[in-house]
This record gives C-alpha cells, sequence and structure tokens, in this order.
C-alpha cells in the first residue's frame, strides 16, 4: 500500500512519533511518504536547543530523502501559532494517489484541508492522529475549541476512516473537545525503536569518562527541552534535597531551553556548592540518546509526559514521573514511580528509593519487557493499518 503522512512540522533528527510511524511501514513493505511545511517547528528553536541538531529552521521546499523517507516540503503561505498552510496541499495528495493518509493532530490546517479533500474524492483512507491531554492544552488558543468543535467536529467525523488517540487521556480529550464519539476513537500508545534503544555497556563506559562520572555514582538522567513547562528545575530541587544524606548521586540534563531558565537552575546548583553534582549535555540527536541512558540508572520527567519516557524504559532504567503528568499507566507495570506532581520533596522520596540497586534493576527490567512486548514501534505500526482494513 502506499502511505502518506501528513503534519505541520517534520524533524527526523528529533524522533517524533510521526518519523518511526513512517520507517515502520517502510519495513512492513509499504510506499511511504511524509508531506509537511518547508521548516521546523519554532517551539523547538526556543533557545537555541534545535538549531544545534537541525540547521536553520526555514527549509528549502521540495522532495527530499530525509533518514530513509521520502519527504515532500511544501511552501508555507501562512504560519500562524505553529499553525501551518502550506501551498499545493490537496494537489500534492492527489499526485501521491495515497491508499492511507495520516494526519498528525487535529486543529490544524493540514487536518482539515486534508478533511475537505476526502469528502470530495473518497479514494482514500483518512486517519486522525491525535495527542493532546487536558493539562498541555494551556495556550490561549485552547478558548477556540468550543469553536472549532461547533465548526468542524461534523467535517472530521465524516470524512475520517479512524481516530486514534495516544493514551486514554487524549481519547477523552477528543471526545470532550472535538465532539468525536468514543466508539470511533482507538487508543493506540506511543512507543520506542527497541532494536535502537537498549542498553549498551560500551557506550556507558564511554560517556562516564567523556563526563567525569565515577563507576559508583548513581546517576539521574532528564532529556527533554529545558523549559518550565517540562519541569528541570523540580529535578533540581529534589537532588539538592537528596545529596544531603547522599554524596554518590549526580544528575544528567541532557537539552536545550530558555538561557533565563536554564541560568535560574544553575544560580540554585552554585548557591548550593553543588555544581560537581549536575552535568549539563547540550541536545542530541534522537538515534543517540540511548548511549546517554546506558550511562544512567534512574530517569525522571518532572512534569509533562514525553517519548524519552519510553525509550528510557526500552534501555533498561526505572522512571519517575508526576501523577498528574496524564501517563501513569507507563509505570503500570511495576516498572517505575510517581511523585506527587510539583512536590520536590515527594521528588526526592521518590528517586531515594531508587538508590537500591535490587529493586533498580527490577523495576528496569520489568520497564524493558513491557516496551519490548507492547510498546515497540514495529508492533503500533501494524495497528494504524488494521484500524482501515
Amino acid at each position: 500500500m502506499r502511505i502518506v503522512h501528513c503534519i505541520d512540522y517534520f524533524q527526523p533528527k528529533l524522533g517524533y512519533q510521526e518519523t518511526f510511524l513512517a520507517k515502520e511501514h517502510i519495513k512492513l513493505g509499504h510506499e511511504v511518504f511524509v508531506v509537511t511545511s518547508d521548516r521546523y517547528n519554532p517551539y523547538v528553536y526556543e533557545g537555541g536547543a534545535a538549531k544545534k541538531v537541525l540547521g536553520e529552521r526555514i527549509k528549502s521546499a521540495g522532495f527530499f530523502n530525509e533518514e530513509g523517507i521520502r519527504v515532500w516540503r511544501l511552501k508555507t503561505l501562512l504560519e500562524l501559532k505553529r499553525k501551518v498552510w502550506p501551498i499545493g496541499l490537496e494537489k500534492k495528495i492527489r499526485e501521491l494517489k495515497p491508499d492511507i493518509v495520516v494526519m498528525h493532530g487535529t486543529v490544524n490546517f493540514f487536518t482539515l484541508r486534508l478533511a475537505g479533500l476526502k469528502k470530495k474524492r473518497k479514494n482514500f483512507k483518512l486517519i486522525n492522529d491525535d495527542h493532546m491531554v487536558f493539562y498541555a492544552s494551556r495556550s490561549k488558543a485552547r478558548f477556540l475549541y468550543p469553536l472549532f468543535k461547533f465548526l468542524f467536529s461534523r467535517l472530521l467525523q465524516d470524512a475520517a476512516d479512524a481516530f486514534v488517540g495516544v493514551s486514554q487521556t487524549s481519547k477523552m480529550f477528543m471526545h470532550q473537545r472535538y465532539g468525536i464519539p468514543l466508539e470511533r476513537i482507538a487508543v493506540i500508545p506511543l512507543g520506542a525503536d527497541d532494536r535502537l534503544f537498549k542498553y549498551d555497556e560500551v557506550a556507558r563506559r564511554d560517556i562516564r569518562k567523556q563526563l567525569s562520572i565515577g563507576e559508583k555514582d548513581t546517576v539521574f538522567i532528564y532529556a527533554g527541552k529545558m523549559v518550565i513547562e517540562k519541569g528541570p528545575h523540580l529535578l533540581v530541587k529534589a537532588a539538592t534535597e537528596l545529596t544531603k544524606t547522599r554524596g554518590d548521586i549526580k544528575v544528567m540534563l541532557v537539552g536545550n531551553g530558555l538561557p533565563s531558565y536554564m541560568d535560574e537552575m544553575k544560580q540554585d546548583i552554585g548557591r548550593n556548592g553543588l555544581e560537581n553534582k549536575f552535568v549539563w549535555v547540550n541536545a542530541v540527536p534522537n538515534k543517540e540518546l540511548y548511549k546517554f541512558y546506558s550511562a544512567a540508572d534512574i530517569a525522571v520527567w518532572p512534569r509533562e509526559a514525553s517519548l524519552g519516557m519510553i525509550e528510557a524504559m526500552s534501555c533498561g532504567l526505572p522512571i519517575i514521573i508526576s501523577d498528574t503528568s496524564e501517563v501513569t499507566e507507563r509505570v503500570g507495570h511495576a516498572n517505575g514511580l510517581t511523585y506527587k506532581g510539583d512536590d520536590a520533596l515527594d521528588l526526592a522520596r521518590q528517586m531515594e528509593k531508587l538508590l537500591d540497586p535490587e529493586l533498580r534493576k527490577k523495576m528496569g527490567e520489568q520497564g524493558k519487557r513491557f516496551v519490548k512486548e507492547d510498546l515497540s514501534w514495529s508492533n503500533i505500526a501494524g495497528q494504524f493499518i488494521e484500524l482501515v482494513k
């Protein structure tokens, strides 16, 4: 079959869901294209994080091969609040003659235009995939959801052959905010490439040597954007508390973000004289992250959900996440812990529990098994196709 993935911004080096699905659909023997804009998401460029990995934000329009994926980048006519209006979207879809189109995201120009095209042509299957959850819809645009629901819900329901939420919370969000009936929404979770994300002993030794981390140090890792919404400052506070009783811990912070926010964290660390306990690593391509997870012992995401949670689990790390993250099912297999959201002292208590090497090993093995059996991209990619067979 010919499958086309459509999304506002396509950044394969950063390793988001649409990249892994496209790669897995290729491995399954399908002819795959991505249709996207001629630019990357401005959000990931805040603080210079993405430029070091991706280069300039505005790209050329045209056809490209990106990490083995055939990509059509369309010239942008309008970009508004991270919503892109590409020139010639409908024409490109007609040219490609897909059997299946997967539109990633709901409240965007891509989705509405594809829904309009599907209603006219009806010669391809249309899947609407959405990741939004309630805590993440904080922007001023959230007040437009009722208007969107009133104006476009029926169009989407008539056009789409299947709807996918990546979690039960996403499913409820699609139902309440977009008006999609619950019975029409399938839950297909995010996953990890368990062939790439696996423990590497050589990488562990190399990264620890490179970052001056001792063999006996217990390392907590956070990998992601350094912004207040993600909450790495809470990890800094919790680790500061934990160092009062344990001197054998270190924290590895992988990523970039707003300089002012990062400076505040570094100042807090400096005031406590703990500079040697924190290791800062600039953002790295997704395919390199397994090396840093291998060098760590426990992974922590203090606030919002991240695909990195699953990738860390695939490398054998237990994870600690917030009980308000809306993805607590990710630690439902005795593979990690939750803490009381935004309570740095409780986060420190949960971190201390995982200083027990036996518990850490047991939870890490459980997480790795969970990913292999239920959350590998190879299994997940097939589920999308099954929806519209």
